[in-house]
């Protein structure tokens, strides 16, 4: 989500689900479900809301599944009135306010969003006259979404003022020209090698084959298999990459091919087994064709499209307003005074721990201490002093 949208998301958000306290009709249960600064979300209003969502589904959502639905529903409601009210409350006490030239480049913002949407309005005034929980709250929604996009993006252009983009950009592009030239390098090192374990393998005599193409494969293979020997076992069409596909289905029995270029680097395939396809008959099922495999993969380094410094930039950029914008949220967030009950005690935000303090000096080893004088056992015998016991050193577990 981008910092433009993240009002307008919030606006959408909460014009679809009802998100927010008041007005809704009381239930049984009219308990705070969570506080901001004061602000009140009763549980009365997450279910009744959660209730009209439900609704709204239909039967979309199976049986088994509502339960689990109707849980993240609440979580939701619970999560967008927290962000909201921290963000509306931090918008308010800068001093921001909303002109009508905001409102009408949101209308248009707004229309748009919901464009693909089902009976789409054709104004934002229409909208708000069919919102289920009445314009006036509808209208109030509108205007917090703008407050928030004024608010993360005058704090995100102060952020991103210092940082020099077209400078990090073009150091991105010459790293991704630096590694393609190496990757050429690779590559062309990958189908050396590849070629080499092909002439030691054309050697070899047809009987000795699959023991030395084993061997071989266990010595330099790149893939997994090469601890069997390169043995993939059976396969049938569209398991494998399509060259490869081609090369294994292709070939006889016991020949070794030529190296076969795939993604994942180059390839010397030996087809071992062919199982023909099965028709339906009498009962049985039909079976494809199957064929087992085993192969020598030599990994080569791909080379990277390289983008546009536009393209780069504006990548970015965005990358830059999304870590922003989770920061800074979560900044208000541990600030802001919130409760929950129970049910939402997972949305409170965690407090930072205190540093722990230093631990206490060992004491010292009462053999180091000063001796002091053995009290007498009686007025004729003084106790004889103790003796000295060396304390044996601690052995240290094993490490896991």
């Amino acid at each position: 989500m981008t910092i433009k949208n993240v009002g307008s998301a919030l606006l959408a958000g909460a014009m679809l689900a009802g998100c927010g306290g008041g007005g809704e009709a009381k239930k049984a249960d009219d308990s705070v479900a969570v506080s901001v600064n004061g602000i009140e979300l009763r549980q009365s209003a997450i279910d009744a809301d959660v209730a009209k969502m439900m609704n709204a589904q239909g039967d979309k959502i199976p049986a088994d599944r509502r339960d689990y639905a109707r849980k993240m529903m609440a979580n939701q409601l619970v999560q967008s009135f927290i962000v909201e009210n921290v963000l509306v409350a931090k918008a308010k006490e800068e001093g921001l306010t909303v002109t009508d030239a905001d409102r009408k480049d949101r209308e248009a913002e707004f229309l748009k969003a919901v464009a693909k949407m089902p009976d789409a309005p054709k104004s934002v005034d229409e909208y708000f006259k069919k919102f289920p929980l009445g314009e006036k709250r509808a209208r109030a929604e509108f205007e917090n979404g703008i407050l928030i996009d004024k608010l993360i993006k005058a704090h995100q252009a102060k952020d991103s003022a210092a940082k020099d983009y077209e400078a990090e950009a073009q150091k991105m592009i010459d790293n991704i020209v630096s590694n393609n030239a190496a990757a050429a390098t690779s590559e062309a090192d990958a189908l050396k090698k590849i070629k080499d374990l092909k002439s030691q393998l054309d050697k070899v005599a047809e009987k000795d084959l699959p023991a030395k193409f084993a061997e071989l494969a266990k010595a330099h293979s790149a893939c997994p298999s090469s601890a069997k020997g390169g043995d993939l076992g059976e396969f049938t069409h569209g398991q494998m990459v399509k060259e490869f596909d081609e090369v294994a289905f292709a070939q006889p029995v016991g020949k070794v091919s030529d190296p076969v270029k795939t993604q994942f680097g180059y390839h010397l395939v030996m087809t071992t087994k062919k199982t023909p396809a099965v028709e339906a008959k009498d009962g049985k099922s039909a079976a494809p064709e199957k064929v087992q495999a085993s192969h020598i993969l030599v990994k080569a380094q791909s080379a990277q499209k390289v983008p546009s410094k536009a393209d780069m930039i504006d990548h970015m950029k965005k990358n830059d307003e999304r870590n922003f914008m989770q920061k800074f949220i979560m900044d208000l967030i541990k600030l802001a005074k919130i409760e929950a009950s129970e049910e939402f005690k997972q949305f409170l935000p965690a407090k930072d721990e205190p540093p722990k303090a230093d631990p206490k000096p060992a004491k010292k080893a009462e053999s180091a201490k000063k001796a002091e004088p053995a009290k007498e056992a009686s007025s004729a015998k003084k106790a004889e002093p103790q003796k000295k016991v060396d304390a044996k050193p601690v052995e240290k577990q094993a490490a896991k």
